[in-house]
C-alpha cells in the first residue's frame, strides 16, 4: 500500500477526482489508499484506538458528502484528507476541552517497517520519544506527525501548511533536530 501512495502522481489523483465526481462509490478507492495513513496520524494525535477509529469514519463520511461541491485545486487528495483529520482532531479536543497525554495503543505497528525514519541506528524508548515530542512546539509536533505518523513527503507537507516543498523539507528537518537535542539532554 505504501508504495502504492508513493507512486501516485497528481493526475492520478486528478483522474480519482474525476471519477468521484461521476460515481461517488469510488470514495472506496479514496479509503482503500489514505485510511491507514490517516489512521495513524489521527491515532498519534489522540492517542486511543476506538477515537481514531470514529474520527476516521467521520473524516470519510464528510469526504463523501463534500464530493459534490468539491473542486480539484491541483493538490492531492491527501492534501484535503489530512486537513480534514487535523480539523476533526482540532474539533474532538475542543469537545473534550482537554487534550490527551495518554499513551499510544501498544498493539499499533508504524506504517512502512522499511522506512528509514523508523529504523534509526539510534535504539531509543518509545516512551522518551513521546515525552520529547510533547516538549517541541506545537508547529514541530505537527510537521513530524506528518511526516511520519502520516506519511506525507514535503510536497504533501507544504500544502498542509500553505508553504513551499522547500521550506516544508527545511521544517522537518529542523523539528527532527530540535527533538533529537531533546531526547540527548534527557
Amino acid at each position: 500500500m505504501e508504495s502504492q501512495i508513493a507512486e501516485r502522481s497528481l493526475e492520478q489523483d486528478h483522474e480519482l477526482f474525476l471519477r468521484l465526481k461521476q460515481d461517488p462509490a469510488a470514495v472506496g478507492e479514496v479509503y482503500d489508499l489514505y485510511a491507514d495513513r490517516l489512521y495513524g496520524f489521527i491515532l498519534k494525535r489522540c492517542g486511543h484506538k476506538e477515537t481514531a477509529e470514529d474520527l476516521l469514519s467521520h473524516i470519510f463520511t464528510k469526504f463523501l458528502e463534500s464530493v459534490p461541491s468539491l473542486e480539484w485545486k491541483n493538490a492531492p487528495l491527501s492534501a484535503w484528507l489530512f486537513k480534514a483529520a487535523s480539523n476533526a482532531l482540532i474539533d474532538h479536543y475542543r469537545r473534550a476541552s482537554t487534550r490527551l497525554d495518554s499513551q499510544l495503543d501498544e498493539d499499533w505497528d508504524p506504517p512502512g517497517k522499511d522506512d528509514p525514519a523508523w529504523n534509526t541506528e539510534i535504539k531509543i524508548d518509545s516512551e522518551q520519544i513521546r515525552i520529547a515530542m510533547k516538549e517541541l512546539p506545537d508547529r514541530d509536533q505537527q510537521v513530524l506527525d506528518l511526516r511520519f505518523f502520516a506519511g506525507l513527503e514535503a510536497n504533501e507537507i507544504a500544502v498542509q501548511l500553505d508553504v513551499t516543498p522547500n521550506h516544508a523539507a527545511v521544517l522537518v528537518y529542523r523539528a527532527l533536530g530540535r527533538l533529537r537535542q531533546k531526547i540527548q539532554t534527557k
